[in-house]
C-alpha cells in the first residue's frame, strides 16, 4: 500500500476559531464537530441523494459525459422538483424547505431575545438584507451559488419556544460528564453523556411541543416520507463549542430525535396510510457568533448550518474524523472550509460538486494546451483527468481553479495572510490550479472514514511539497509561515503553480502524481501558470509512455532510537520486478534496505541520515536522495522504574531496546542501563522507592 505523498503523516486533526482578519491560523483548538452525531442512514435527502451518485457513477464509469453534465449545459440552471430532489435525475435539484425552530430558557436574559425577523433575513432571505445586510450569503443565497441554481434552501422561522425549566436542566450539570474535548472540562453540553443527550432532546422535544399547532408541518416533508426533511433548532447562549472550561451551553451538532421521534399534529398519507408527520432529523446551534463563531454579541453566520446541510446530503467529511491529519483542510466546505470565514464558507471541492451533479466535468484525454477559468466563469468547471492501465482502485485526477471570488475570496485572501505570516500578503498573491487526487476504493469504505489512515480518498497535491495538511497537527506552523513538517488547513502555496512558482507535476516530480496503487499515471502537467491574477490558469498536458520514477517522498517517516522501523520504498512506471539499492551515504546505524525495497532494523542512535537510493527495473534506473530523522524516545521515571523492577531481561521491545542501545548495549536490559539513563537524562529517582530495595531477584 502506497502511502500519501506528503512528507509526514498526521496525529490528531484540530479546528481553529478564525475570524476575517486574522493574520494567521491560531493556536490548536478542539475540534468543534463531536463524533457519534450524525443523520439517520436515509434522513434529510440521503435517501434520494443516494440514487442521484449512483447514476452519476454509472455515467462517470461510461464516460457519459453529456448525460453527466446535462442538468448544467441544457437547463434553465432552476430546480428540476418542487421538493426533494428526482431519483432518476443526474443532479440534486429542489427545494429544501426548513422550519427553523427558536427556544429559550427559562433563565435566558431578554437581552438574548432577538427578533425572529432577523433570522429569517439570516438564514432564508434570497440575499443578505435587515439583519445579514453588509454579509456576502445568507443560507439560501450560498446554497444557490453552489448548485449553480439546481438547489434552493425555504423556511420561516418559529417562536420563541419559552422552555419551563433552566438551561441547566437541558445541558446536564457540570462535573458529572467526561468526554468534553477540552482538557480537564467536565462541562455536560447536552452531548458528553447518556443523561446529557437524554436531557437536549427533551428541550428540543419540549421546543416542538410549544409551537407545534402553530405549523403546517406537511409542508416541511419535501419526499413524502411522513418526516420532515430537516429542522433547525436554534437555542439562545454561546455556541458549547467555543469553550473554554465552564461554558456549558449547548453544544452545536447534527442528530436525529430518537424513536419513535416527534410525532407533529399535521397527517399526510404514506404508503396508503394516514400518518402524523414526525420530527427526527435536526441540526441545531447557536444562535449568536457572528464573524468568529463565538461573538455573543452577533447574530449566527451560516457556515454550521452550511456543513451539516451537506451531510444530509450524504456528502461525508473531508477533514481526518480519526484525527491524524486534517484532510482536505479549509479547501472545501465538508473539510474545515466552514470555519474560513463563517460568513463566507469555502466552497465545496469539485469531487462534492460533481457527486451533487453541481458542477461541469470535461475530460482531458488529449495532450495539449488548456486554459479555463474559476468558479462560475463563466460556470463551474471540473476537469477530469484519467488514469491509463491497471486500475484496481478506482483512481482519477480533477482539477479546478481556486481564485478569490465568490465564497472563496475569503479562503484565498486567508491562505496567502497565513503563507506571508502577515497581516498584509503581497497584492500578488493569488490562488490557482489544485490537483484532486481520488481513491474510490477509500472513499467507498464506511463509517464517515474518507480521509483517515495512510490513504485518503480525496487528496489536494499540494504544491509546496510541503504536506502541511497531511503533517502532525500537534507540530502547528502558527505563529510562523509553512514549512516542512508543520501543520496548518491550507495556504497560498498549496496551489499550482501558488507562491512557490511550481509549475510541474508528473510521476518525477515533488509532489508527484503517483498511484495509491503503485500503476503508473499516465500524464503529466507542466508549464502551469496564472494567466491573469485570481482570474484564468493555463497548463499543457502531455500523455503518453513514462519512465520508471521513485514515488516514495524524500522525507521518510521519521523513527525512535532502539524502536523497530519499517517503511517499503515505492517506485512506479516500471515492470514491477525492482531491485533497490543504497548508492551514497548510509541509512541509521542498525537500519539496512533490503533488495525488494523494505527499510527495517533499529536504528541505534539519533540523528539526520541522508542517503542515496537506486532502483533497477530492467533497463530502467531511477534514484532519489532520502532523510530519516532518528530522535531520542521520551519516557517517563515511572516507565522505566516499572521496567527494571522487572528484573534483567532480554532486550526484545522497543522501549528495553532503546535502554540497552543508550546503556552497555549487551542485548539485555539490566541495572546499567537503568543507571545509565538516569545520569543522561538527569532522572532522581524517588528516595520512597530505592532501585534496589525492592529489586526482583534474577
Amino acid at each position: 500500500m502506497r502511502p500519501r505523498r506528503s512528507q509526514f503523516l498526521a496525529v490528531v486533526a484540530v479546528v481553529c476559531l478564525p475570524a476575517a482578519s486574522r493574520a494567521q491560523q491560531d493556536p490548536p483548538r478542539v475540534r468543534r464537530e463531536i463524533r457519534g452525531f450524525d443523520f439517520r442512514k436515509d434522513g434529510v435527502w440521503r435517501k434520494q441523494v443516494r440514487a442521484v451518485r449512483s447514476a452519476r457513477h454509472q455515467l462517470l464509469r461510461q464516460r457519459n459525459f453529456p448525460a453527466l453534465n446535462a442538468p448544467l449545459v441544457s437547463g434553465s440552471r432552476a430546480p428540476l422538483s418542487l421538493g426533494a430532489p428526482l431519483g432518476a435525475a443526474p443532479a440534486v435539484s429542489g427545494v429544501l424547505r426548513v422550519p427553523a425552530i427558536l427556544f429559550t430558557f427559562k433563565n435566558t436574559p431578554p437581552s438574548q431575545v432577538r427578533p425572529t425577523s432577523q433570522f429569517d433575513d439570516v438564514l432564508f432571505a434570497p440575499s443578505p438584507t435587515g439583519a445579514s445586510a453588509g454579509r456576502p450569503y445568507t443560507y439560501r443565497s450560498y446554497y444557490t451559488e453552489l448548485s449553480n441554481g439546481l438547489l434552493t434552501v425555504q423556511g420561516q422561522t418559529y417562536g420563541y419556544a419559552a422552555l419551563d425549566s433552566n438551561e441547566v436542566t437541558y445541558t446536564g450539570v457540570p462535573g458529572t460528564c467526561t468526554g468534553n474535548p477540552y482538557t480537564g472540562s467536565t462541562d455536560c453540553n447536552g452531548l458528553f453523556s447518556p443523561s446529557a443527550q437524554a436531557r437536549m432532546q427533551r428541550a428540543l422535544a419540549e421546543a416542538l411541543g410549544k409551537v407545534d399547532s402553530l405549523i403546517d408541518w406537511t409542508q416541511y416533508d419535501g419526499d413524502g416520507d411522513g418526516f420532515v426533511d430537516l429542522v433547525a433548532f436554534i437555542q439562545p447562549a454561546l455556541d458549547g463549542a467555543c469553550g473554554p472550561l465552564g461554558n456549558n451551553h449547548l453544544w452545536a451538532h447534527r442528530f436525529f430525535l430518537q424513536p419513535p421521534y416527534y410525532a407533529t399534529h399535521s397527517t399526510t398519507v404514506v404508503n396508503g396510510q394516514t400518518v402524523n408527520v414526525r420530527v427526527a432529523d435536526y441540526i441545531l446551534e447557536s444562535g449568536v457568533g457572528g464573524a468568529s463563531g463565538c461573538d455573543t454579541t452577533a447574530i449566527m453566520p451560516i457556515g454550521t448550518v452550511a456543513h451539516e446541510t451537506g451531510h444530509g446530503f450524504g456528502l461525508p467529511d473531508l477533514y481526518d474524523t480519526d484525527g491524524a491529519s486534517e484532510g482536505v483542510g479549509e479547501f472545501s466546505l465538508m473539510g474545515s472550509g466552514n470555519y474560513t470565514s463563517p460568513f463566507s464558507p469555502s466552497r465545496m471541492d469539485v469531487w462534492s460538486l460533481n457527486e451533487l451533479g453541481w458542477v461541469i466535468v470535461t475530460p482531458l484525454t488529449t495532450a495539449g494546451a488548456y486554459t479555463f477559468g474559476p468558479a462560475k466563469l463563466p460556470v463551474d468547471t471540473a476537469l477530469f483527468v484519467p488514469v491509463t492501465g491497471s486500475n484496481p482502485r478506482g483512481e482519477y485526477f480533477l482539477l479546478e481553479n481556486r481564485q478569490g471570488v465568490l465564497s472563496d475570496s475569503a479562503m484565498i485572501r486567508y491562505h496567502c495572510r497565513v503563507w506571508f505570516a502577515s497581516a498584509n500578503p503581497p497584492a500578488s498573491c493569488s490562488g490557482g490550479l489544485i490537483v484532486w487526487h481520488v481513491d474510490s476504493l477509500q472513499i467507498a469504505r464506511p463509517g464517515n472514514s474518507v480521509n483517515t489512515g495512510p490513504i485518503h480518498g480525496l487528496e489536494a497535491i499540494q504544491a509546496d511539497a510541503f504536506g502541511n495538511l497531511d503533517a502532525d497537527p500537534a507540530r502547528r506552523c502558527y505563529p510562523g509561515a509553512p514549512a516542512v513538517g508543520c501543520s496548518n488547513r491550507g495556504d497560498a502555496g498549496d496551489l499550482y503553480p501558488g507562491t512557490t512558482g511550481n509549475a510541474t507535476l508528473s510521476i518525477a516530480t515533488l509532489p508527484s502524481d503517483g498511484l495509491n496503487a503503485t500503476g503508473c499515471p499516465g500524464f503529466s502537467l507542466d508549464t502551469i501558470s496564472q494567466v491573469v491574477l485570481n482570474g484564468a490558469v493555463r497548463f499543457v498536458l502531455n500523455t503518453g509512455a513514462q519512465t520508471l520514477a521513485v514515488t516514495t517522498a524524500p522525507q521518510l517517516p521519521g523513527g525512535k532510537w532502539g524502536y523497530s522501523y519499517n517503511t517499503v520504498l515505492t517506485a512506479a512506471c516500471g515492470g514491477g520486478n525492482y531491485q533497490w539499492s543504497v548508492v551514497s551515504g548510509t541509512p541509521p546505524p542498525g537500519v539496512a534496505l533490503s533488495p525488494g525495497g523494505v527499510l527495517s532494523g533499529w536504528p541505534t542512535d539519533t540523528g539526520t541520515y541522508t542517503f542515496q537510493v537506486r532502483v533497477i527495473d530492467g533497463t530502467q534506473t531511477a534514484g532519489r536522495g532520502m532523510t530519516l530523522h532518528v530522535v531520542e524516545p521520551s519516557l517517563t521515571l515511572q516507565q522505566v522504574l516499572s521496567l527494571e523492577f522487572q528484573g534483567p531481561a532480554l532486550a526484545n521491545d522497543d522501549q528495553k531496546r532503546y535502554l540497552d542501545f543508550q546503556g552497555n548495549h549487551n542485548d539485555t536490559f539490566d541495572i546499567g542501563d537503568f543507571l545509565r539513563w538516569l545520569g543522561r537524562t538527569g532522572q532522581v529517582a524517588p528516595v520512597t522507592a530505592p532501585v534496589a530495595a525492592t529489586r526482583a531477584r534474577p
